[in-house]
């Protein structure tokens, strides 16, 4: 069937919300997920001033899990590495003085 397939998923946008996909490595073994919209994720919790520190990770988590499915036995692993890109994203801010 035309139009379906890793292109089509590829381009695809989620919900009409933000299409961005950032890929992560999730379990730390080099494979990478693609996870839609986590800039804007990150740009909402630092434009709100919250730190990088656990107390983040469950809204984080809930805000991926709007335009992505995270299998409930992978939450924890996702919460541990959304937590390690919103550090890596609040140093980026804090160096470039934004």
């Amino acid at each position: 069937m035309p139009g379906r397939g890793p292109m089509m998923w590829r381009t695809a946008r989620c919900c009409g919300g933000d299409s961005s996909v950032t890929q992560v490595d999730i379990y730390g073994n080099g494979l990478t997920v693609g996870i839609v919209g986590l800039q804007a994720a990150l740009e909402q919790l630092y434009a709100l001033g919250l730190d990088p520190d656990d107390s983040v990770q469950d809204e984080l988590l809930a805000m991926i899990k709007a335009q992505n499915y995270v299998p409930r036995s992978a939450e924890e692993a996702y919460k541990t590495a959304l937590l390690r890109e919103y550090a890596a994203f609040c140093a980026q801010k804090v160096s470039s003085g934004k």
